[in-house]
């Protein structure tokens, strides 16, 4: 898990729906990397997480689009996947972020890499892991069960 830290502006928002924000103006933004279930790469944003989409006809800016398929941010990062900007001047998502997200990623990574290299039984790793994590009580909600992990 990598992390880069950038400065960006917030434009407030004067559209009618609900638009959520975590930026506020000149806010540093904290950028992580990690990866989906098949093992490519994905940002995760101040508690939103943005999946590669497609790239320009040079080759050379990513796009990357918020995974809540409702939400239209799209952000760039040049080829070595860092911020450049959000495609919008208006920092919005249409829905709350998920910090805990994150967590329940790393934590299935590390247990998918135990897994293949130790001969334990899965639900052991498992259990030990989410013990070692140490998550807290709203992350805890929101994992799935052990099996289904």
């Amino acid at each position: 898990m990598e992390s880069q830290d950038i400065t960006m502006n917030e434009t407030s928002s004067s559209s009618s729906s609900i638009k959520y924000s975590s930026l506020s103006t000149s806010a540093k933004l904290n950028v992580t990397k990690a990866k989906t279930n098949k093992r490519k790469l994905m940002l995760f944003i101040e508690g939103y997480d943005f999946q590669s989409k497609i790239f320009n006809k040079n080759k050379t800016i990513k796009f990357w689009r918020c995974t809540d398929r409702s939400c239209g941010m799209i952000l760039y990062t040049n080829l070595d996947n860092e911020f450049i900007r959000f495609a919008r001047k208006v920092i919005d998502h249409s829905h709350l972020p998920n910090p805990a997200q994150l967590k329940i990623r790393n934590l299935r990574e590390t247990m998918r890499e135990r897994a293949e290299n130790e001969l334990l039984p899965l639900q052991e790793i498992a259990e030990q892991e989410i013990r070692k994590a140490l998550l807290t009580a709203e992350t805890l909600a929101v994992l799935p069960r052990v099996t289904t992990i």
